[in-house]
């Protein structure tokens, strides 16, 4: 089984255009919902920073209150966290409960031709959205548990233990021909006149990822052994396969350093505990961001390989994983990721052109029409304007914009249902 790209992004495309009115009848009311949440959150979160209630009547606009947490969520997470911890759950419950209102009928629909039912005013909850939302949360769940937190545990414990090593003072003597000449420096500093930095910098992060390291390689050879792969032929040249897996995920997680470490030396503040490694920079910063790039490697790998769980689960009303792998089969794995980023990079282009070159257009067409109307009602009122122009412009202006995101909105949720429903489709075909 091979997915064909092209008809993948076309079908999930074509599905957002072509049903838009049905998904929006499903998916307006908790859409809706969602941004009424989404609203409630923020002044929430704002309450709680500010140690009082929060309301409009505190702030100019939506976009100000944005703006604000922005600005001070930092500050809530350091001195209130219980209280943000509550608004972040509670939000993230809702959240989810509203996208898998709408999102598991669609991804049926998408993927059985099973249409939701009739009705305006809807948002169910019964069996289809706790399967969406389980196996959503399933796959996230086996994913941290496998890859990331032993990972990190790794990487914790390394950067924990070379960064107390470095941080231990010893005696020197700068002068070899005087044993009365001591200074007292620290063993990161010592070692790094020595010439030996390497060692710590970079030997030891590279020696305690090595395992996880090891996995990854021994998962892609597996992954890509020639019965995974169509017309690979029978048994293949195992050593060819090693060295170019390794090679190909030595570039990725290669890439994957090199830019968590240029973000990382961006961003980075000195603090308290490496204030003593500032002439041995990087000790600790090349321990974390190594483990960081081998885990990012492992976390890619596992959630493409169940990314077609929650389609699966809802189409099949079972949990069970089923032919759910088989989708992400040999090269499939590759495919999988480019579909996901040229539909996600569509929707992202789309969204951007809209705001950016066709409301503005849009508005230039209102300007015109708002002077037309406003020279009328001047011929008609001996030259004084009416005032309900400026305001009924002003509300139409509004509307419109509002309506046009609500569109794009409900399209791209249709677009992902319909991906879901076509990677179910792909994987019962494979049985």
């Amino acid at each position: 089984m091979t997915l064909r790209m092209s008809s993948i992004i076309g079908e999930a495309l074509n599905f957002g255009g072509r049903r838009l009115e049905l998904i929006a009848r499903v998916a307006w009311l908790p859409v809706l919902l969602l941004l009424i949440v989404d609203m409630a959150t923020t002044f929430a979160y704002l309450s709680v920073i500010a140690g009082k209630t929060i309301t409009f009547a505190d702030v100019n606009s939506m976009l100000q209150a944005k703006q604000y947490f922005a600005k001070y969520a930092q500050q809530g997470w350091a001195t209130k966290p219980a209280g943000m911890a509550v608004i972040a759950a509670v939000n993230m419950a809702l959240s989810i409960i509203l996208l898998s209102s709408f999102m598991a009928p669609l991804i049926r629909y998408a993927g059985l031709g099973e249409r939701p039912g009739p009705g305006l005013f809807r948002m169910p909850f019964g069996p289809d959205q706790l399967r969406f939302i389980i196996a959503g949360f399933a796959s996230a769940l086996f994913v941290l548990v496998i890859a990331v937190l032993p990972a990190a545990g790794a990487g914790f414990y390394v950067t924990k233990y070379i960064v107390a090593a470095m941080s231990q003072t010893m005696a020197s003597f700068p002068d070899p021909d005087s044993l009365h000449t001591i200074e007292i420096v620290t063993s990161g500093q010592a070692i790094l006149d020595r010439g030996s930095a390497w060692i710590y910098d970079l030997a030891l992060p590279l020696a305690a990822a090595a395992p996880f390291a090891l996995l990854i390689w021994i998962l892609a050879i597996l992954h890509f052994h020639p019965k995974n792969r169509p017309n690979a032929g029978e048994g293949g040249n195992i050593i060819l396969r090693a060295l170019v897996v390794l090679l190909i995920a030595g570039a990725l997680v290669g890439s994957f350093y090199a830019s968590l470490r240029f973000s990382a030396m961006q961003s980075m503040t000195q603090s308290a505990e490496t204030a003593n490694l500032e002439n041995f920079s990087g000790t600790a910063v090349n321990a974390m961001l190594i483990f960081a790039a081998v885990s990012l490697i492992l976390v890619g790998y596992l959630n493409l390989r169940l990314f077609a769980w929650p389609g699966v689960a809802v189409c099949r009303r079972s949990l069970a994983l089923g032919s759910t792998l088989q989708v992400t089969r040999g090269w499939n794995l590759i495919r999988l990721p480019v579909i996901i980023g040229l539909i996600g990079l569509f929707l992202t282009t789309a969204v951007i052109a809209i705001n950016a070159i066709i409301l503005p257009m849009v508005l230039s067409t209102l300007n015109v029409l708002f002077q037309a109307t406003e020279t009328s009602t001047r011929l008609v009122n001996s030259g004084a304007k009416a005032e309900w122009v400026l305001p009924l412009f002003v509300w139409i202006w509004n509307f419109f914009k509002i309506a046009v995101n609500f569109l794009w909105t409900f399209f791209s949720y249709g677009v992902i249902a319909a991906l879901y429903g076509r990677l179910y489709r792909e994987s019962a075909q494979s049985v």
